[in-house]
């Protein structure tokens, strides 16, 4: 009986050692819809909506003025730029991508003229991961309208 019991524990020994432990999952920390978004300091904080809102007008208004004090000239042309934009852990505004049509790639002091309006906006109040508090990064694409 005893061989049975020594047998029996050096088994169990043998296979709670060499079972592997299960690893602690990392959380979560990219952004969703439920965390908090990165804020514009130039617009009201209290609804994001009106926020983000008056951030694209903003920017919008930027780019007419700096295209206005370039000089750039249209033409005909009446498009819309898709731009990809991040805002980083630390509040930094950055263009990532542009999705645009063959009429504007012809032009590429519009994508110069943009990226310098976007280096020079102040810094966002980054996106925090709720539950964890936490900066994350953020990636969104913007519509810029492109007309006369």
């Amino acid at each position: 009986m005893k061989i049975w019991e020594l047998f029996l524990t050096i088994t169990l020994l043998f296979f709670a050692c060499t079972t592997p432990k299960p690893k602690p999952q990392a959380p979560n920390i990219n952004w969703t819809q439920l965390d908090e978004p990165p804020l514009f300091p130039d617009c009201p904080q209290d609804d994001v909506k009106l926020n983000w809102d008056c951030f694209g007008k903003t920017l919008q208004n930027k780019l007419d003025a700096k295209w206005a004090t370039d000089k750039l000239s249209f033409g005909e042309l009446n498009d819309t730029l898709y731009v990809t934009l991040k805002v980083d852990s630390l509040g930094q505004l950055s263009v990532v991508n542009y999705k645009n049509s063959a009429q504007l790639q012809s032009s590429p002091a519009i994508l110069t003229a943009f990226e310098e309006v976007v280096a020079s906006l102040p810094l966002f109040q980054p996106a925090f991961k709720t539950n964890l508090e936490v900066p994350v990064e953020v990636q969104w694409t913007l519509p810029v309208a492109i007309s006369k």
